[in-house]
């Protein structure tokens, strides 16, 4: 392990705040819950915009902009939901965290989808009537959707291997 690594993670460790985390029984079971029950959110939302790209589910739907337009608030919500959660996680085991390839590589990809995300509101924006059938799609929609759902999913998966190896 990287030593700047470890020393950051000792040293988070024993700050009143991570200490207080660790020694109340209820704050990290209550934490991880509402993780996954926000993590359920964004990747259902994210799942059904992408599976909307895809042409599935778009015969009796709504319009990709429609779709965009009540889902992307839940996502960005959501999101919040997860930092917070996840920094509680963090302050509570901060070795677990930082200490394993699988978190990094998650905080990666998370910037990544978020911004592939925002690119694509922006440009369902700019010309909502563009996306209202499959035929009107742009070229590569589906690769894109693809891409999208493959980044959400090994997020999950990154997830779920946190604290399972160390560097």
């Amino acid at each position: 392990m990287v030593p700047m690594v470890r020393q950051w993670s000792d040293w988070i460790e024993t700050t009143a705040l991570s200490q207080w985390i660790q020694t109340e029984e209820w704050v990290v079971p209550a934490s991880q819950s509402i993780h996954i029950l926000a993590l359920s959110v964004v990747f259902g939302s994210a799942v059904l915009i992408n599976l909307r790209l895809l042409g599935i589910g778009s015969a009796h739907g709504r319009s990709v902009s429609q779709l965009l337009d009540g889902l992307l608030p839940w996502i960005y919500r959501a999101l919040g939901v997860l930092l917070l959660t996840g920094a509680v996680q963090t302050i509570a085991e901060p070795l677990r965290q930082f200490g394993t390839p699988a978190f990094w590589l998650k905080m990666l990809m998370i910037p990544i989808v978020l911004g592939l995300t925002t690119a694509f509101a922006r440009a369902v924006r700019r010309n909502p009537a563009r996306w209202g059938s499959a035929a009107t799609h742009p070229t590569g929609i589906r690769l894109f959707a693809l891409v999208c759902l493959g980044l959400w999913i090994a997020i999950i998966c990154c997830g779920r291997f946190i604290g399972y190896s160390h560097v």
